[in-house]
């Protein structure tokens, strides 16, 4: 039964390090569609300030200006946004390890419990067969 219990052991390590992958992940993709969000924000904005034709900006020179920040704000954002997809990529390989590990030590429990009842079965045949002969 110590195996077992080592086996039980384990497995609550390995789940335990299984839910920080995920919350871990969940954080990247939190992060990756407030990105996207703003990018579309940024966007609807552009496409806003291009609809209005006669805006006292333009007559300014600030539209120009506005168009430039909007630019750089974008690169910007799509910086962030190409690391986070890089960091995401790495986790989606360590979050489906990880569950592996799940399933491995999921399979050697049931496995290990299942041969710990047919032993414990089979001794309690023998018992009984060798009460009843003598």
């Amino acid at each position: 039964m110590s195996n077992l219990k080592d086996l039980k052991t384990m497995q609550q390590v390995v789940e335990i390090k299984y839910r920080q992958q995920q919350e871990s992940f969940a954080r990247l993709m939190v992060q990756e569609n407030r990105l996207r969000a703003s990018l579309t924000q940024l966007d609807q904005q552009m496409a806003d300030s291009r609809a209005s034709k006669d805006s006292p900006q333009k007559a300014i020179g600030a539209d120009v200006l506005w168009q430039a920040w909007i630019g750089r704000k974008k690169r910007e954002l799509n910086m962030q946004l190409a690391q986070v997809l890089a960091v995401k990529e790495r986790h989606i390989s360590q979050v489906r390890h990880a569950y592996g590990k799940v399933l491995v030590t999921q399979t050697l429990v049931d496995e290990t419990h299942t041969k710990a009842q047919q032993k414990m079965a089979q001794s309690q045949l023998d018992r009984a067969i060798s009460s009843m002969l003598f």
